[in-house]
């Protein structure tokens, strides 16, 4: 073998990647459009989930169509059946409740248009509890965790008795987080005084934490729980009303507000980071679209607990602009990137989100 042959087949190695990656990009459709179905941007995890996902879509090429529910079990599946007559290339949508899912569910295997949730759970096990061909996947987060997490920070903080507000029943995920706090709380030895099962809003937060202060002197309960910063906040706003200062709110969700409250001490704890499961089921959705089989029919997105020890970072770093760049996002894609690994990027980004905002 001479010289220059040699060279030049090591030269023909070294661009091989890049030629893959050039081929892979050139079959990359630039004509889909997906349908997004949710809740209305009243609250951070809506805000943050739309923001992200819109980021990916502009990366991918992907015509992006937002739908809201009005918080509503009938418009959720309203709007669905509405979505199906467009005849979008596939839907994302975060099921209101879980039989509101399985209607959503059901519209998509009639119309034969694949969908995936995100968020909330359709079933709380995909491989065991669904059958079917165009409900593809749902992408959700680690309900256990998040719900010991604020649990466990209940506990660490040092409350001792503590009034649940929560959103309604029907919700899997809400029931698997809470499940998640309760074992916490009792393994702490907290003792939940009363519980208040309703749909999520600023209003709900308010009443019933208004109801638990008349009800409740000081020493009966020393905490809230509230799923939800748009609840929080209403909790908060209450507590602050009634010059409660010897009850505090632990929450979920973050957006400025909330994270300038940590900042400042108003607020102990906060978790987020769960909204990303928008863009990472927007990329699954993508790839199956391109012929690419779902590899991890619900993988589970953790959650960053926030205090006042890294709310800034989080703040600055996931409270504003894409937080993935676009080279990033295509490169969790096998459309662009054979070698892509979503599920194992998603397993790690609790523990390496930082990573990407510093």
């Amino acid at each position: 073998m001479t010289k220059n042959l040699l060279k030049t087949l090591l030269a023909t190695v070294a661009l091989l990647p890049l030629a893959g990656a050039a081929i892979a990009d050139s079959h990359a459709r630039t004509d889909l459009v997906i349908a997004d179905l949710g809740q209305p941007e009243t609250n951070p995890w809506v805000i943050n989930r739309h923001r992200f996902e819109r980021c990916v879509a502009d990366a991918l090429g992907v015509e992006l169509k937002e739908f809201d529910d009005q918080n509503s079990e009938e418009q959720h599946v309203s709007q669905a059946e509405s979505i199906m007559a467009s005849q979008p290339d596939g839907l994302i949508f975060n099921p209101l409740t879980a039989p509101a899912g399985i209607q959503v569910a059901r519209l998509l295997e009639d119309n034969d248009i694949p969908g995936i949730a995100v968020g909330r759970l359709v079933v709380s096990s995909y491989d065991d509890d669904y059958e079917g061909e165009d409900f593809i996947a749902q992408v959700t987060q680690n309900n256990a965790t998040w719900g010991e997490a604020m649990g466990r920070a209940t506990v660490d903080l040092g409350y001792e008795k503590v009034a649940m507000i929560w959103t309604q029943k029907g919700n899997i995920s809400a029931t698997e987080i809470w499940e998640g706090v309760a074992r916490e709380l009792e393994a702490g030895g907290v003792e939940v005084v009363a519980e208040a099962w309703d749909v999520l809003s600023r209003e709900n937060g308010q009443k019933y934490a208004e109801q638990y202060i008349a009800r409740f002197a000081p020493g009966e309960v020393d905490a809230f729980i509230v799923i939800g910063a748009v609840a929080g906040l209403g909790s908060k706003f209450a507590i602050d009303q009634a010059g409660r200062d010897d009850i505090a709110v632990i929450t979920t969700d973050i957006d400025e507000q909330v994270a300038q409250f940590i900042a400042e001490g108003e607020l102990e704890f906060s978790i987020g980071g769960h909204w990303m499961v928008g863009g990472f089921g927007l990329i699954q959705l993508y790839d199956y679209l391109h012929g690419h089989p779902i590899e991890d029919t619900q993988p589970k997105v953790g959650l960053i607990p926030v205090t006042a020890d890294n709310v800034e970072t989080y703040a600055n770093g996931l409270l504003n602009g894409c937080i993935l760049s676009p080279e990033t996002v295509r490169s969790l894609s096998k459309v662009h990137n054979p070698d892509a690994d979503l599920s194992g990027f998603i397993n790690d980004w609790q523990a390496n989100w930082q990573d990407y905002v510093q």
